[in-house]
């Protein structure tokens, strides 16, 4: 995937038509990445250290792809993109990404507000996903969810926004 992102690193975001998209397959993508694991790998033995992986893909040219508006990434169900991610970020090799100890109990789409809240930072910020979760670690924005998901998406845009760079108006607003 490098050799496609070659000469887009000025283009940052998407358009917004994707960004509902997009949330909703971050979601799905945070909370069921797992589960996806073992049926795309038919191996239901493997405890993926669900953290790990979605900070690498955070950081992937998969993701990459999609900030830059790659249709068919954008458009895809969620699962197909942690089969891509897999495949072609990490050629079908998830061992880095095994548990090591024991999984922390995560409250009932914790995870999928997360992956929906990093979405719209990303869409806000014009950030990149790499930066954005070195700036905003995985780890905060599930401390975050106790009192974040009950925020407009906004609301807690504004709240950490002084984490990420200068504050975006939120394309809604001018409708």
């Amino acid at each position: 995937m490098r050799a496609v992102l070659d000469g887009l690193e000025d283009f940052t975001c998407y358009d917004e038509f994707w960004l509902s998209k997009d949330m909703e397959n971050m979601g799905y993508f945070f909370e069921y990445c797992d589960i996806y694991c073992k049926e795309i790998l038919e191996d239901d033995k493997i405890v993926l250290d669900k953290e790990k992986f979605i900070e690498a893909f955070m950081k992937s040219d998969c993701r990459a792809l999609m900030e830059a508006g790659h249709p068919t990434l954008l458009s895809q169900a969620a699962y197909d993109t942690v089969r891509d991610f897999i495949q072609v970020d990490n050629n079908y090799d998830i061992e880095m990404f095994r548990l090591k100890g024991r999984q922390p109990e995560y409250k009932h789409m914790q995870l999928y507000w997360a992956g929906w809240m990093y979405a719209y930072i990303h869409f806000m910020s014009k950030e990149r996903s790499r930066t954005i979760i070195e700036k905003l670690p995985l780890k905060e924005m599930l401390i975050d969810y106790k009192l974040g998901h009950e925020m407009s998406k906004e609301t807690y845009y504004q709240k950490i926004a002084y984490l990420i760079g200068p504050l975006q108006s939120d394309p809604a607003d001018s409708v």
